[in-house]
């Protein structure tokens, strides 16, 4: 071979620059339909998947696993957990509304029991309020539970408000408050203590104290009237 032995192991300078790592891609993995709760309404989605992918020379040639991935709604570009799929609106809309249902008799009960007496004319206001907010009847022995739940559970008011700030809009909560205060003057007086309870039932749905002499007033005005 002579002079020729020196090239016989000869690495090309491109051959010895060789890059390699990983990097983060997403993909769309499928696209369907799906409810947005941001559009308030039936939409199109991407099924979107991260990927980590082995790179040569930056360019990614292969998966090595799935990092995560979610849904994007094609509207508003909102994304979402995978459950999202599983997300039924008229099934949640029930479940909001028994939370309601529970938390105005709740609240009634409460505000009733909050001045150490039990007034026949609370109970019929609470009748009256359960009747044209729900159009399903309030019966005694309903009012009756109602009542040893609350004894027996005192505490189960502030996880009932809590419920409902999460779930009622301002107007659902002002709701609420009225529904409280009626009760409160169907006997013809309204405690200390039913004010006390009155002031804490605004401060969990954040109104203030001039809101609530606002609405109140209107109630006052309503019986007045």
């Amino acid at each position: 071979m002579g002079g020729l032995d020196k090239y016989a192991e000869y690495t090309s300078p491109a051959d010895m620059f060789f890059i390699a790592g990983t990097k983060g891609e997403t993909t769309t993995a499928g696209t369907g339909t799906f409810y947005c709760q941001n559009c308030q309404m039936e939409s199109e989605y991407y099924h979107e998947q991260v990927h980590e992918k082995a790179t040569v020379f930056f360019i990614p040639i292969v998966n090595l696993r799935l990092l995560g991935e979610y849904i994007e709604c094609q509207s508003c570009a909102n994304t979402y957990e995978m459950e999202i799929l599983d997300y039924d609106p008229e099934q949640k809309q029930k479940e909001i509304e028994a939370i309601y249902l529970v938390g105005i008799k709740k609240v009634m009960t409460t505000m009733m029991l909050a001045d150490g007496k039990i007034d026949e004319n609370e109970k019929s206001m609470m009748k009256d309020i359960y009747k044209n907010i729900t159009d399903l009847a309030l019966s005694d022995n309903d009012i009756d539970k109602e009542i040893k739940n609350c004894k027996a559970n005192p505490v189960g008011l502030d996880n009932c408000l809590k419920e409902l700030f999460s779930y009622l809009n301002e107007s659902g909560r002002e709701t609420i408050i009225k529904v409280a205060y009626w009760v409160s003057i169907a006997d013809g007086e309204v405690d200390k203590r039913e004010e006390k309870l009155l002031i804490k039932m605004a401060k969990h749905f954040q109104i203030s104290s001039a809101h609530l002499r606002g609405i109140i007033s209107e109630v006052n005005e309503t019986v007045s009237g």
